[in-house]
């Protein structure tokens, strides 16, 4: 008589999870953006979708003109699960002091539907500047306004009173 043994062996789940890695912009009009991204070494731009042995991973986001560069992420990856990883890049706001019929600078580089510019009035007293496309501004003391240039163009913005004191605002 023979004695046959069979063992069947089967693995149940997977050593491996997915980690799926995302780039967006912030605010109301929030864009996926493709950016390089590390993930402990190994390149990809989102988005990006990756399979990967069940463990820690740091996740480093590239830097993208206009916008701060999010912090590295650590993620963990287990077994036949799903990650997720969204690195929210703010816009750089711009500051530009207005007083004293002046300007702090003379020239600003933006860019159109992203760059936040702050006008802000440090002074004790009204100031009014304008310029097309955002028209005139009455900016009252110690307040500021923001505006976001919508299209691209060169923009001269100066004091109504005062044309000569003037700056330009490139939004690329």
């Amino acid at each position: 008589m023979a004695v046959v043994v069979y063992a069947i062996v089967s693995a149940v789940g997977s050593p491996n999870g997915t980690l799926v890695v995302e780039a967006q912009s912030s605010g109301k009009n929030s864009v996926s953006l493709g950016v390089s991204v590390s993930i402990n070494g190994q390149k990809a731009t989102t988005p990006a979708t990756l399979t990967l042995s069940q463990g820690t991973y740091t996740v480093t986001f590239s830097a993208v003109p206009w916008y701060t560069t999010p912090p590295a992420r650590v993620v963990l990856v287990p077994a036949a699960k799903t990650s997720y990883v969204v690195g929210t890049y703010n816009p750089i706001e711009e500051f530009v002091s207005v007083g004293g019929g002046g300007f702090n600078r003379t020239s600003l580089s933006v860019l159109h539907g992203v760059t936040p510019v702050v006008w802000v009035n440090p002074s004790t007293t009204d100031q009014v500047i304008y310029s097309p496309p955002m028209g005139k501004v009455d900016i009252p003391p110690m307040q500021n306004f923001t505006y976001v240039y919508p299209q691209a163009g060169t923009f001269i913005v100066y004091f109504p009173v005062s044309a000569s004191n003037s700056m330009e605002v490139t939004a690329q």
